[in-house]
């Protein structure tokens, strides 16, 4: 049986009810107050006002309750009431209907509140409205984290349906509530059903409604909008977050200690945080804990450490205690010890003295202790050495200021890049430049073209060095970077780019000439440095920041620096391998212990399916069975397979804000629209309703009658 509804569009107007109090007010406020006072013979002139005042009064009653009344009526009228008849707490439409109901599932809507989460709690309403909706009506879900896609498209109510939505869960992605309406409009454009309309369900985090992907948006009045509010307030429920966890790169040292900051955030906006535990896990095992004050709506920087006693991969977690959302209570990070870099050092200028020799603060900053604390081991070889070493036998080559290079061995080292190798070439006063012109062109990307030099009176060269996001100088801090540029230099080549060459110069001194210039060979790598590595051309090697300079470019040139396990990722970020190994296949096992093949797009790896949050292990293999060759997703590890890295995947935690939007901020990205707000405690039942009666002209018609009857008794009273 159908109910009668009745309802308004502009709410707010009923708290003009209130101004019923004024005529009562002003009535309490002039009555006529009795006043005794007794004169002879005017016996007979009392009781004619006494009747008088008995036949009035009445009257004046009458007229304030008119009056109350028509205050009454105004109010009402401008809350624009609405007649249907239908289900208690209508959201429906007039006959079959086409429905897209938008589900956040967001990792947000885990928030848990009576042991029910938000999310749970919106597929439940989804549910209870779809069981009411009217009949032949057709509906769709789409999800509204990023990236959004449809759940179920156009269906009617079923038990496998809705056994799809009960199985769902959140996800650890983020809100993309503009993106999924646009997705949800051309869904409707398909149905030919005149009644269309959108359910948002929601806790209504203000970062998933991006105001660029609105402004897109086209929508009217056609389009009915219910936004279903399933928040409570968060603040206090969600308590804290763990927003960055990430290892410390050091650079060598003997102190074999692993450091990992990490920042803690406090997310109420009005109660501080007391003795937060926060825990550091290395491999599963709790290496350490610290107890956190954290004042209101701010975050805290806290550094750990433990000791490095493998040279195996590293995964470790940062966890807090647990509030009301469990997925913004820990983070991962991965981290590899340095493997041995085996280098070959060749000295192009030695000398008996040894401090005079060209590799003197190049072997010292390199190798500052002993060989067994030290991840590069290193080999001195001069020219005439050179033809005895077998160059298999190194990751890394580096030729100090040679003036050539025994008879074909430019070939050597071409094979020797080719296959992965990599080549750091420096400069000197030893260089013949023709040599490397001609004899290196398939190395070298560049001619040496001059040598710039100045003169006493000159002002030095010097690095013009800028904040970058390259891997070699990205650590460094801005101090660090205003140090460098203090390095004089007094001699360095000029180059020409070799026809159809490839290059960077991550490095450029103060005239804009390169300083470094880096190259891809095949899988190897090739670094010319323009100046010398001794203190002939420059002061470089005696400053500070020369050891840490050069390790890191050592490193990553054998691309033993930021390579797999320095990615960090957020949750969907596509995951790149630029150097992969040629001639093998990469696997990945993701954190639920899935093997994947690894997909090589253009040469490198591409991984995009990074929507759990975890450590994502990465192997290679040169073997394949006949089993695994007509398959893309093996069912084990190949036998053999050697770990070669790992890399991280952690939400977002612009998620974990408790800061909603609100009803106006929804209006004006929506304008134009027919919006309807709601919140989950409400019962949802809707029923196929009659055409709802618009009541705002029959209250100002009754309004009217009122005024006028006000007239006629203010002029008989």
């Amino acid at each position: 049986m159908n109910a009668m509804n009745f309802n308004f569009i502009s709410p707010l107007f009923l708290f003009g009810v209130i101004g019923i109090m004024i005529p009562v007010l002003i009535h309490l406020m002039t009555r006529r107050q009795k006043k005794h006072q007794h004169f002879s013979a005017i016996h007979l002139l009392l009781q004619s006002k006494n009747r008088s005042i008995r036949q009035s009064r009445p009257n004046r009653k009458f007229l304030l309750l008119i009056r109350c009344l028509g205050i009454a009526l105004l109010s009402l009228a401008m809350a624009n009431p609405i007649f249907s008849m239908g289900g208690s707490n209508n959201l429906g439409t007039n006959g079959p209907s086409a429905t897209v109901f938008i589900l956040d599932d967001s990792y947000s809507m885990g928030t848990q509140t009576n042991q029910k989460s938000y999310y749970n709690q919106a597929v439940k309403t989804l549910l209870d409205i779809n069981n009411s909706l009217p009949t032949k009506s057709i509906y769709s879900v789409v999800l509204g984290s990023s990236p959004s896609r449809v759940l179920l498209n156009w269906t009617t109510v079923s038990e496998k349906a809705k056994n799809i939505l009960r199985s769902s869960q959140p996800t650890s992605r983020t809100t993309e509530i503009g993106v999924a309406i646009k997705k949800s409009l051309l869904l409707l454009e398909e149905v030919p059903q005149k009644n269309k309309i959108i359910y948002i369900l929601t806790d209504r985090d203000k970062n998933g409604w991006n105001e660029e992907e609105f402004s897109s948006i086209v929508a009217t009045k056609s389009h009915k909008f219910f936004i279903v509010d399933f928040s409570e307030m968060r603040d206090g429920i969600n308590k804290a977050a763990v927003e960055h966890a990430e290892v410390q790169q050091e650079f060598l040292s003997n102190n074999r200690v692993i450091k990992v900051k990490v920042k803690t955030a406090n997310l109420s906006q009005s109660k501080s945080i007391s003795k937060l535990k926060v825990s550091l896990w290395v491999n599963d095992k709790e290496q350490t804990k610290e107890t956190l004050d954290i004042p209101v709506n701010s975050s805290i920087d806290k550094e750990f450490s433990f000791p490095m006693q493998t040279h195996n991969l590293i995964n470790g977690e940062v966890r807090i205690e647990d509030d009301a959302l469990l997925k913004d209570n820990f983070r991962f990070f991965s981290y590899q010890p340095d493997r041995t870099i085996k280098t070959l050092v060749v000295d192009g200028d030695p000398n008996i003295v040894e401090h005079q020799s060209e590799t003197f603060y190049l072997e010292r900053a390199l190798n500052p202790f002993t060989s067994s604390l030290s991840d590069i081991q290193l080999t001195i070889s001069t020219l005439s050495e050179l033809p005895k070493r077998n160059l298999l036998d190194y990751s890394v080559v580096i030729i100090c200021n040679a003036h050539n290079l025994p008879f074909g061995y430019e070939q050597e080292l071409e094979k020797f890049v080719l296959r992965g190798g990599a080549l750091f070439i420096t400069l000197g006063n030893q260089v013949n430049a023709k040599f490397y012109n001609e004899r290196l062109g398939n190395i070298l990307p560049v001619f040496l073209k001059s040598l710039h030099q100045t003169q006493k009176e000159d002002e030095p060269f010097r690095f013009l060095i800028k904040p970058s996001k390259h891997p070699v100088l990205k650590i460094f801090k801005e101090q660090t970077l205003e140090e460098m540029k203090s390095i004089e230099f007094q001699s360095f080549y000029s180059v020409e780019p070799r026809e159809k060459s490839k290059f960077t110069t991550p490095i450029v001194f103060t005239n804009e000439f390169p300083a470094l210039i880096e190259s891809n060979i095949g899988r190897g790598k090739v670094i010319l440095f323009l100046s010398s590595i001794d203190r002939d051309w420059n002061n470089f090697p005696i400053q500070p920041t020369f050891v840490p300079w050069i390790q890191r470019w050592i490193k990553y040139s054998a691309n033993g620096l930021d390579s797999l396990i320095q990615k960090n990722l957020l949750v969907g970020d596509p995951f790149n391998w630029e150097n992969p190994p040629k001639g093998n296949r990469a696997f990945i096992v993701t954190p639920e212990g899935e093997f994947m093949l690894a997909p090589y797009v253009e040469g490198k790896i591409s991984f995009k399916d990074t929507f759990t949050p975890g450590i994502y292990q990465l192997y290679k293999s040169s073997r394949t069975s006949s089993s695994e060759q007509n398959t893309s997703v093996p069912s084990r590890l190949p036998f053999g397979a050697q770990s070669v890295g790992a890399f991280t995947v952690n939400i977002n935690p612009i998620e974990s804000s408790s800061i909603k939007i609100s009803n106006k901020e929804i209006r004006s990205l929506l304008p134009k629209t027919n919006l309807t707000f709601s919140s989950s405690n409400q019962k949802f039942n809707v029923t196929e309703t009659t055409e709802r009666t618009p009541l705002f002209t029959y209250f100002m018609m009754l309004l009217g009658a009122m005024l006028l009857l006000e007239g006629w008794l203010v002029r008989n009273e």
